[in-house]
């Protein structure tokens, strides 16, 4: 393989990498998992972790089939790709209970000599619970990141060209410009969903609990329908 095949080849790789980051399934992931930070910054280190999770998935995938010369088990992808939808769906759920939690909570108080009785508060300018769940959150975007990086189309994009030519080397480079064009798309990604985050939570909290309930039922939907396509 001369110079210029190569070249086209780890462009093709980078501009996958780009158009892969973007799957509805990835998109609806990040994004309900990113919606209650607070940031630019922080948003773009959650999207940094699950492309990092992503393209470490890759690597190892890349270092069994071209290293070790092992070949993955055939209904692989497709478990993990069925993981991811249960996934999508839970993150989805999680999203609508936290929208609800987060609008309107039940505190009860003592006045003087009189029984306890309940009042109902709304928190949803408070973000407490968010900055402490916003560790764990990372965690779990690495985690859906690996597991994005199992299913769907992910390892055939990344490997077809590679195992056509044999060459190991050139596999491991096409793995790491694939991985760099997700990470590259992905931090874009983030960054305006941070900045427009921001704008959309200072004109109206409203509207930006309307925009959360709207991803928690789109993950849901995007989720349901992997599933069902994913049956034998």
């Amino acid at each position: 393989m001369d110079y210029s095949q190569i070249s086209v080849l780890l462009t093709l790789a980078f501009g996958l990498g780009l158009l892969h980051s973007l799957d509805a399934d990835h998109i609806m992931a990040v994004s309900n998992l990113a919606s209650g930070r607070r940031g630019v910054k922080s948003n773009i280190h959650f999207c940094l972790r699950w492309a990092s999770g992503h393209g470490l998935t890759l690597f190892i995938v890349g270092l069994f089939v071209f290293v070790l010369g092992l070949s993955l088990p055939q209904n692989l992808s497709l478990y993990a790709e069925r993981a991811v939808a249960l996934i999508l769906i839970i993150i989805g759920l999680y999203v609508l209970f936290d929208v609800w939690r987060r609008r309107i909570h039940i505190h009860f108080h003592h006045h003087d000599d009189l029984p306890a009785h309940a009042h109902w508060h709304s928190h949803a300018k408070q973000d407490s619970h968010a900055k402490q769940e916003s560790h764990k959150h990372s965690h779990t975007a690495l985690f859906v990141g690996m597991l994005h990086g199992l299913a769907g189309s992910a390892p055939l994009l990344a490997l077809i060209p590679v195992t056509m030519n044999q060459q190991p080397m050139i596999g491991f480079i096409y793995l790491i410009i694939f991985s760099l064009g997700v990470i590259v798309a992905m931090l874009l990604f983030g960054g305006l969903l941070g900045y427009f985050s921001n704008i959309i939570i200072t004109y109206s909290e409203k509207i930006f609990r309307l925009i959360r309930t709207l991803l928690g039922v789109g993950a849901i939907g995007v989720g349901s329908v992997i599933l069902l396509g994913t049956r034998t």
